[in-house]
């Protein structure tokens, strides 16, 4: 299970780190090394070795976009919010490959299931839904983000594979389909609130109605005492 444990590689230093441009630059500068020791390269030695990473760092591919943070279906509210923070600093990264108007709608997104987890108990009472919205932070919404983030930027703009939509389309479509659903959820949960406050409003006005027990009432007249019967 991926916690707040692992966000050091969650972030964009870890990240580099461990990415495959990372890892070529620093081969091709321990090659660099290696031939200073045993060969010499001369009074400019430091220089190839800096120029060898730089060289590995911009020939390796493209590290693939992985947003799958890998936590059960089981996943507590903090383990949610862990990864809600994860994903966001994840995107941090990647931002400048989205446009604008999905940017917009992510942010939304997330800032949305923030709301919808800071109530989780609330949420228990309705298990498909809190199951949604498991499937939302865990799985759909990184599912469709890294799929279009894998894509060369110009082909996901532009190109329509057999004249269908773009890759930015069809991925504006599925953001507006949880932007809904993440919304329906959350104003369920503010409805369900406010009738929460409706039932102690009139439980209080039950209890506190003024009866016959209320001191502060007046005492009702006196009845005068029957006089003496009198015969007619």
């Amino acid at each position: 299970m991926a916690t707040s444990s692992g966000g050091f590689w969650q972030s964009r230093f870890g990240r580099w780190l461990a990415s495959s441009k990372n890892i070529t630059g620093s081969v091709l500068a321990a090659l660099a090394l290696i031939a200073q020791a045993v060969v010499g390269l001369g009074a400019f030695w430091p220089l190839v070795v800096v120029a060898s990473y730089a060289v590995g760092a911009l020939l390796a591919p493209r590290e693939r976009v992985d947003l799958r943070l890998g936590v059960g279906d089981t996943a507590s509210a903090a383990d949610l919010q862990d990864q809600l923070g994860i994903l966001r600093r994840s995107l941090t990264g990647q931002a400048s490959r989205l446009d604008d108007d999905a940017n917009t709608v992510v942010l939304r997104i997330l800032g949305t299931l923030d709301d919808i987890v800071s109530r989780w108990n609330d949420l228990q009472s309705a298990p498909d839904q809190t199951h949604v919205v498991q499937k939302i932070i865990l799985d759909y919404l990184p599912t469709s983000l890294q799929n279009y983030l894998n894509l060369p930027r110009t082909f996901a703009l532009n190109s329509r594979v057999a004249g269908k939509k773009s890759a930015h389309d069809e991925l504006m479509e599925q953001l507006a389909i949880l932007d809904k659903e993440t919304d329906k959820i959350r104003d369920a949960l503010y409805a369900q609130q406010v009738q929460t406050l409706t039932d102690q409003t009139t439980f209080l006005k039950d209890k506190f109605t003024p009866s016959s027990l209320d001191l502060s009432q007046p005492d009702p007249p006196a009845t005068p005492p029957a006089g003496p019967l009198t015969k007619p």
